[in-house]
């Protein structure tokens, strides 16, 4: 893209200093792509990372009958089974509706709340009121926390059912973890 402030901004040419500002253009656009180019290399070194830990370390290990490894610099090296599960966030409706079907409802966490718009403050006022009257505190927002979900999807799971994986994530595999030696 070039730049040419006479033509893009005739009237003001005589007011701005045009090798100021197209330098600085410049530098913005040379940082945005740096930017871009380590957020792609990121996302790059994150997937490698990734196989590594799930797939090359786990096959290794696995082959040479290891559980645990301790390296020169006393860290630990371990390879654990992982199991987690989240609704799909534009799926969350049905799968906590899909828990209550499947008697996994005790996990959905039930908050209730209630909006007023302007000018409705009397009302807000009243409804207060008669939920206090009858013992609630008023607010709703459902959600299952993500480490009880797993653990019930695990067992669920191992009990032979399946996970609709059109509602929830499942991630069941291998992870890698280093875990550095205490200083003492």
């Amino acid at each position: 893209m070039n730049i040419n402030l006479r033509q893009d901004a005739p009237d003001q040419t005589d007011k701005v200093d045009v090798n100021e500002i197209s330098e600085a253009i410049e530098q913005f656009k040379s940082v945005s792509a740096q930017i871009l180019a380590t957020e792609i290399k990121l996302k790059e070194l994150k997937e490698q990372e990734k196989y590594i830990s799930e797939f090359v370390i786990p096959e290794i290990m696995n082959k040479q009958n290891l559980k645990t490894l301790t390296l020169t610099d006393g860290s630990q090296l371990s390879v654990n089974k992982k199991f987690i599960v989240s609704a799909k966030a534009d799926n969350k409706a049905e799968a906590i509706q899909w828990l209550r079907n499947n008697g996994l409802g005790d996990i959905v966490k039930n908050e209730i709340t209630v909006n007023f718009g302007q000018n409705e403050d009397n009302k807000a006022i009243e409804y207060i009121s008669l939920a206090r009257e009858r013992g609630y505190e008023p607010s709703q927002k459902e959600n299952v926390h993500h480490a009880s979900l797993s653990v019930v999807m695990r067992e669920w799971k191992e009990k032979g059912n399946e996970i609709p994986a059109d509602l929830f994530n499942i991630l069941d595999g291998n992870r890698t973890s280093i875990t550095n030696k205490t200083k003492q």
